[in-house]
Order: C-alpha cells, then structure tokens, then sequence
C-alpha cells in the first residue's frame, strides 16, 4: 500500500486532474491516472469495489470509439463508491476531505464528459 503521504498526493492530483485546474484530461492520462491507482486499491477489501470500478472504467477509455455516456455512468458510479468509504476512513485528518473533494471532482468530470 502506498503511504499515507502519497496517497495524499495522488488524491489531490487526481481531484486537480478532474476539477479541470491542469490541462483537459485526455483518455490517456486517465488511464495512467487509473493505473496508479488500480494497484493500491486493490489491496484493501474496502476499496476492491471502487478498483473494480476503475477496471471497467479503463476499459471504456481503452475501447474505440469512447462510450461518453459509459464513461460519464461510471465515473458518477466511482464518485457514489468514494462516498461510501469515506466515512470508514474516520472523521479526523483530511483524508475524508480529500475524499470528498474527489468524489465532487468525479461527478464534475462525469458532468464535463457530457458536454463534450
């Protein structure tokens, strides 16, 4: 598992990522984006699901043509898991807040996917 100190970081660059605060995210650097995270949370029984959820959600970026409407489904899909587990992390620190921050940054990307 990664530390707690670089899972703060990729939770931010991904939040940063979807909230559109760097450049507009490609297919690809969602999928490098999903590929550091597919590993970690895959170690963990709470997050299996949401790493579940990544695979399929880098399937639909791989496929040609892009499903919008499957992108945009499962990233609102990923958002609604982040929610579930945040509260398991525990109200101190900021990783709940980080992890809403992402789960907003999500439906927001999920939103911007549509109007494309």
């Amino acid at each position: 598992m990664k530390s707690l100190a670089d899972t703060t970081e990729l939770l931010e660059i991904t939040t940063s990522m979807l909230m559109g605060n760097q450049e507009p995210v490609t297919a690809q650097a969602g999928i490098a984006l999903i590929n550091q995270w597919i590993l970690p949370l895959s170690e963990s029984e709470n997050t299996q699901p949401i790493a579940q959820q990544l695979h399929k959600l880098k399937g639909l970026l791989i496929s040609d043509p892009t499903d919008s409407t499957g992108v945009t489904d499962q990233m609102k899909a990923i958002a609604a898991k982040v929610l579930q587990i945040a509260p398991d992390i525990g109200a101190e620190g900021e990783m709940p807040s980080l992890l809403s921050a992402l789960a907003t940054a999500l439906r927001t990307g999920a939103c911007s996917e549509q109007e494309q």
